[in-house]
């Protein structure tokens, strides 16, 4: 092979340039502390690096993502705790107007604007709002307003049931808000399977307990009306079934147990003939309006509304099969004429003065219940036939210590002119007749609001403490899922950190440089770089002019 001045020169620099190169090379390598700087170093380790990076990025948007969640959390746990100090402070006022004696109407009072304040305070909480401006308890309408009211104790939800689950770790996601219908709409009155009541007109001052379930095979979700036909004997009556349960009449012992369908209760006191005592499957009702009634009722004791009825036992006061029955009732400046037929039973003249109420005007909530709104906003009137003595009972909705319920029945008609309409309501009076419980043609009938014994609102106040420790419990359960939720976002981060940890660690041993290795591989290039340089040198300086 022949070797030319410039193929020795050539080579040389070539020699030089490569080990330059691979100098430049380690020297990169150590500034940027990676072995691998492009995917063509290592494409099979520049892709398992990509699918790494990838992974440690959606384990820090996780943190991020349980971040939030534990803010929103926090804010909603802070804040039922505030509520549930509010009610605890509501409790207190109720037991407080317990002792007071309910003729002090005065201290009541004092007591009901307490709790006015306190259920403002309540509603503020259930309207909370985050960093953001969305309302907590909204559900997925987080932009309005969560609840609402229209001043005359009634409260609406706005949201809706939506929970925003968010998405914590590969396959794990936590519900970071609880809807307000959940936390402060759906509370079961009473003692969470039924609630107990007292007439508003009883004349007695019997008390019902709060009672319980003594045989959850018996129990039914039914209605009944404990109804005390003197001093001493009293019935049980299912209005759901509409049939009286087990033997009557049933002696009264007061303070013994009356039991039916799985039920226990105790009546306490001295009822008299005609009190009436409810219990009712339990509802839901939200904790404003638990606070509101107690309010009307702590701030007007014994006056506002009424509950009475009139008629029953057609027949047998002269109101015979085809006779026309009429009347005008007149309810907080609504008029109206009833015109009804007396059937051939009293069931059938009951069902006929029904349908006549709602040719008149009344509305049928199709339930046997039939209302009429009055005039002034809030208050109205339902009425509804009593399955036994088919008389037709009402009550009224929205009195109070300014609003004073009343209904005038006038210008009773009948064909033969004969016929006695009975009457129930200790505010009774009767233009012409020195009895209270009757009136005959011509008559007008006045139900006036009464002042019911002191028992009653002692009874109102047992059912509101039943209903706020009912609201407190449901608080408490939805902060201890909110503690569940709360340690399962902890649970997720120690595992995202170790998952973290295990793949920086894998993605290390991938691309990471071993800087001693490098550091000696430097010194090894610069070595080979000096050797070329100087080998370069020398061969230059090779020639046969040197010779001549």
């Amino acid at each position: 092979m022949r070797v030319s001045t410039a193929l020795i020169h050539n080579q040389g620099l070539q020699n030089i340039l490569q080990q330059q190169e691979d100098l430049l090379r380690v020297q990169n390598e150590i500034s940027a502390g990676k072995k691998i700087l492009s995917p063509s170093d290592d494409p099979s380790g520049a892709a398992r690096v990509v699918d790494i990076n990838e992974a440690l990025s959606q384990i820090e948007q996780f943190g991020d993502n349980a971040n939030y969640a534990t803010q929103q959390l926090n804010l909603e746990d802070s804040t039922l705790t505030s509520s549930n100090l509010v009610l605890q402070r509501v409790r207190e006022l109720s037991i407080q107007a317990a002792n007071t004696g309910v003729n002090d109407l005065e201290s009541n009072q004092a007591i009901a604007s307490e709790m006015k304040e306190k259920l403002a305070e309540l509603f503020d909480y259930a309207n909370a709002k985050d960093e953001n401006g969305d309302y907590i308890f909204s559900g997925f309408q987080s932009k309005t307003q969560a609840f609402t009211t229209d001043g005359a104790g009634n409260y609406t939800y706005n949201g809706d049931e939506g929970q925003s689950a968010i998405q914590i770790g590969s396959s794990r996601q936590v519900i970071a808000n609880n809807s307000g219908a959940e936390v402060f709409q759906m509370i079961r009155t009473g003692n969470g399977d039924f609630s107990v009541d007292v007439n508003r007109t009883n004349a007695g001052t019997g008390k019902i307990s709060t009672g319980s379930v003594i045989d959850r095979s018996a129990f039914q979700s039914h209605d009944y009306t404990i109804r005390f036909i003197d001093a001493d004997n009293y019935e049980v009556f299912d209005n759901t079934a509409g049939a009286v349960v087990g033997v009557t009449p049933r002696p009264y012992n007061d303070a013994s147990s009356i039991t039916f369908d799985g039920i226990e209760v105790q009546i306490s006191g001295t009822p008299v003939a005609g009190d009436e005592f409810t219990v009712e499957a339990s509802r839901y009702q939200d904790v404003f309006t638990t606070l509101n009634d107690l309010v009307r009722e702590l701030e007007t004791p014994g006056t506002g509304d009424i509950t009475g009825n009139f008629g029953g036992a057609y027949l047998a006061n002269g109101f015979a099969a085809g006779d026309a029955i009429g009347f005008d009732l007149d309810f907080d400046g609504i008029t109206l004429n009833v015109a009804a037929v007396a059937g051939a039973t009293d069931l059938a003249t009951a069902g006929n003065l029904t349908t006549a109420l709602v040719a008149a005007g009344v509305t049928d909530n199709l339930d046997g219940t039939f209302t009429l709104n009055g005039s002034t906003p809030g208050l109205s009137v339902t009425f509804q036939a009593n399955p036994t003595t088919n008389a037709i009972e009402f009550r009224t909705d929205g009195g109070n210590g300014e609003v004073f319920s009343n209904l005038n029945l006038s210008n009773l008609t009948d064909t033969g002119n004969d016929g006695v309409l009975l009457m129930s309501n200790n505010g009774n009076t009767v233009a012409s007749s020195a009895s209270i419980t009757s009136a005959i043609v011509g008559d007008t009938a006045f139900f006036a609001a009464g002042a019911p014994s002191n028992s009653f609102l002692s009874q109102k106040i047992d059912n509101a403490l039943n209903n706020i420790d009912q609201s407190m419990d449901k608080i408490i359960n939805v902060q201890t899922s909110i503690g569940g939720r709360l340690n399962s976002i902890d649970s997720q981060r120690d595992d995202n950190e170790a998952k973290s940890v295990h793949l920086q660690a894998v993605r290390s041993d991938i691309e990471d440089l071993d800087l001693n290795e490098a550091i000696s591989n430097m010194t090894f290039q610069t070595t080979n770089l000096q050797v070329a340089q100087q080998t370069f040198v020398r061969i230059q300086s090779l020639s046969l002019f040197e010779y001549i």
